[in-house]
């Protein structure tokens, strides 16, 4: 049996049979987003093994779209390292910022209609290849959940504020959506996620807001 197969278990506990690949993609899940809420770079090397992981566990559950973004992930990772790495012309890290209030409201209407196009998309594709692609699984969740996850993530990459408050929003949504499809470890990984998620936000609005107090809206 493949490594990557999901029904190679690990161990079972309460009833429910973990499997190698889940339980790898949680621990490596949880390292990522506790080192990206302490600011550092190193969140993105541990990602991209993330982004392995769960494109295999995704496929296996027919959750395309979620499957597709850890392929967004993984550049979004590569740029993240370039991103937080690389000093600018006066030789300093990139810091923490917000956005405006017009740019908060453009991202959340290309978010709806991304979401809504590319739910479409998935049916069609899935419809017009049943053979190999299976009927996917609450599409038009995943679908939103997908695009919602890109924002956060190239968001995250220029240590925008607002990219803790778009996580909180999807790690929730995310944690009953993967309970009610009986993921219960991963859904619990996303409980966790959306935790460390609003002490970030609020760690990283205290360090916003003495650096640059009067420029927070």
């Amino acid at each position: 049996m493949s490594f990557f197969d999901i029904q190679n278990t690990a161990f079972t506990l309460l009833g429910y049979p973990l499997s190698w690949l889940e339980l790898l993609g949680v621990l490596t899940g949880l390292a990522a987003v506790l080192l990206a809420s302490m600011g550092k770079v190193t969140n993105f090397y541990i990602g991209l093994v993330n982004n392995v992981l769960y494109f295999a566990i995704f496929y296996q559950h027919q959750l395309y779209s979620m499957m597709l973004l850890q392929a967004v992930y993984f550049s979004l990772c590569c740029y993240g390292i370039y991103s937080w790495s690389k000093p600018n012309e006066r030789q300093e890290k990139l810091k923490i910022s917000n956005l405006n209030i017009h740019q908060r409201i453009i991202i959340g209407i290309m978010l709806i209609v991304a979401g809504i196009v590319w739910a479409k998309f998935v049916v069609y594709f899935s419809n017009l290849y049943p053979e190999h692609i299976k009927t996917p699984a609450y599409p038009s969740i995943d679908a939103l959940l997908t695009i919602a996850s890109i924002a956060g993530q190239i968001l995250l990459t220029r240590k925008k504020l607002e990219s803790w408050a778009l996580w909180m929003i999807i790690d929730f949504s995310s944690t009953i959506l993967y309970a009610v499809m009986g993921m219960y470890f991963t859904a619990a990984l996303y409980g966790v996620y959306f935790f460390i998620g609003t002490h970030a936000f609020f760690a990283w609005r205290k360090e916003f807001l003495e650096t640059k107090p009067n420029n927070y809206k």
